[in-house]
Formats: C-alpha cells, structure tokens, sequence
C-alpha cells in the first residue's frame, strides 16, 4: 500500500483567497503535500491550471456556497447552481456524475473571519438515490475550528498562535457521522483545511491569518493507494478520488506531529481488512491491530463508543457485527481520526 498525504478546501484570488494557484501550489509543496484540492466558491476558473506542479498534484473543484449549507462538489466540469434548496443542488452534482462533501456542518459562531455557514437540515445526508455511491462529511475544518473559538479578547493571541484554535471535531459532528454509518449509509469521513489566508491591517502593518503555508501544515489527509500514485494528471486524479470515496484516508492534525505510518487493520484467518473495506459475520471474530508510529492514546471506537484503548499499539478481538474505527490523543488533544472498517451481518 502506498500513502500520500494532501489536503483540500481551498480557495485563491478566483473567490476569496489571497494567492494565486501558483501560491498554493508552493505552499503545499513546501509543507510536503503530495495533493491539493482547490475548491473556489461557485466557479471553476481555476481550471486550466490543473494537474501536476512541481510534484503536487493540483486538482480544481468547487465549492457550492448558498447563504448556508456548503458543499464541496467533486469531479464536475461545470458548477452547479447555488441557489438550488441544498437537496436538489446534490442531486444535480451527482447525475452529472460526480460527488461530494458537507462542509463545516457545525458551525454556531460568527466572527470577523467568518460567518455561520452550518448544514441547516442534518436529514439531508446524501443524493436521494444514494445507490452506494461515495458522499462525504467534513468532520473537522481548520478554519472554522479556529474561527469557532475566537472572540473579541483572544483574537491578537489567536492571530499570533493560530495553533491555539485548532482543537478537534465537534462531537455532534462525530456522532452524525457515526449514526450514518451505523444505519447503513456510508459517508466517508475528511478533514478539512479551509485555506483563504486573509489579510488583514495591524498596528505594525498587514499581517496574513492563518497563511496557506502554515495550515497546510496542519489537517492533512493521507490517502492510502494499491498502486503508486500515476504521472498522468488524469489517471492520479482518479486514484485520489476513488480513495477518498472509498474510506481509505485516514487524517490527522500535523500540528502534533507526522503520521505517514499509520497501521490500521482487522485480520481472519489469513485475510486482512483495511479501511473502507466490509467483512462479514463469517469472518468473526476478527483481530483488529493499530500501530500509530509513535506514542499516542489509541482508541478502537465500535459504533461511536470505545471499544479498546493502547498506547501507540492496540490489538482487540471482536465478535459483534458494526463499523470500527480508530482515534488517536496526544498530549492529551485530537490527533488522528480514521476512516472505518465494516462488519457486517
């Protein structure tokens, strides 16, 4: 298997970011990303600049912004209608034939970075013929986290030590997620960098927030491929997209350290099951194993409550059909979520 690390939700001087792709694509190399995904609010004008730059393979989306409601549409040419009510917009992305991501479903604080963009209808939760293609939540989104907690007092700090807002997915936002997979609709679970690096006048000058090369540095995605990632822009782009929809990602905020070596699997006589992947009562019990590189607080959660814990290391056997997957502490703050594996009845 082979691991590459990325990070999406973007926007440059084509919404309202500051740099240009050029920009992005820099800072992403310099942070050590393999991938990036651009996604301008309601246009594709990015477009031409797509594929491969100094080995980052830079994709441009969307990003379908009403009042409310967000949402991250993928694999489209052209950009869907905003003002459609958020289920129809859905819809139109997927028989166009691609899919998407609920953005920042939990917001509830207003700044002066950002207003309150959450997912109003949390019943909406996928194309209405879901027929097992890939949707996506968003379960935690640098900026917001940070802009979720900065108020009138500690916004100089805050400006000054970003890494201060950056804290964990909302809990609600977990349990969604969980309750989803739980009910048999599959939703794959990302992080969220949500780059716009803004400009902004102090005393001493124009300061940048939250710069892109700084929070690419910190939720990043780690894809995990069957095959090396391609040269060809086009076939690259689909082994990222195929990943991802698949639940074969795992993320963590880099801000408390790397994790390119995450082992994560659930094994049965001889047969190994890794993330996104279904087993099925035959294959029960089955032996889950994690190693996360380094010391951290592991913890094997089972339909959302935990089921085992370790420390780097984990190894727990389960006989109960559900959807398993792993989140990783340290220092006592949110540093890895995986995606799940299944087990079915």
């Amino acid at each position: 298997m082979y691991c590459y690390p990325g990070a999406l939700h973007m926007h440059t001087i084509h919404s309202d970011g500051t740099g240009t792709v050029a920009d992005l694509v820099q800072a992403a190399r310099e942070a050590g990303l393999r991938w990036i995904i651009i996604t301008d609010h309601d246009t594709l004008a990015g477009r031409p600049e797509q594929g491969w730059h100094h080995e980052v393979l830079t994709l441009v989306e969307h990003e379908i912004t009403p009042d409310r409601n967000h949402f991250l549409a993928l694999n489209l040419d052209a950009v869907v209608d905003r003002t459609l009510p958020p289920q129809q917009f859905i819809d139109v992305v997927y028989q166009q034939g691609g899919f998407g991501i609920i953005a920042h479903p939990d917001e509830v604080v207003k700044s002066k970075f950002k207003d309150i963009y959450r997912w109003d209808d949390w019943q909406i939760d996928g194309p209405t013929q879901r027929g097992g293609r890939p949707f996506g939540i968003e379960l935690w989104n640098a900026m917001s986290d940070w802009g979720e907690q900065l108020t009138e007092w500690n916004q100089i700090p805050m400006v000054l030590m970003p890494r201060l807002g950056i804290s964990g997915p909302t809990p609600a936002t977990l349990d969604w997620w969980d309750q989803l997979n739980q009910s048999g609709k599959r939703t794959f679970g990302v992080a969220g960098v949500d780059a716009h690096a803004f400009k902004r006048q102090a005393p001493w000058g124009e300061v940048t927030v939250l710069p892109y090369r700084w929070i690419f540095g910190t939720l990043t995605n780690y894809v995990v491929l069957r095959d090396p990632l391609s040269p060809d822009a086009a076939r690259a782009k689909a082994q990222i997209y195929q990943a991802i929809g698949e639940g074969r990602l795992y993320f963590a905020n880099r801000l408390l350290g790397e994790c390119p070596s995450l082992s994560f699997y659930a094994e049965y006589g001889g047969r190994r099951f890794m993330m996104g992947d279904t087993a099925t009562r035959r294959d029960l019990p089955l032996t889950f194993h994690a190693d996360m590189g380094c010391d951290a607080d592991v913890q094997l959660i089972y339909n959302g409550r935990v089921a085992a814990r370790g420390l780097r290391l984990l190894r727990h056997t389960v006989t109960q059909a559900g959807v398993y997957r792993l989140e990783a502490y340290r220092r006592g703050r949110a540093w890895v979520y995986t995606n799940p594996i299944y087990v079915e009845v």
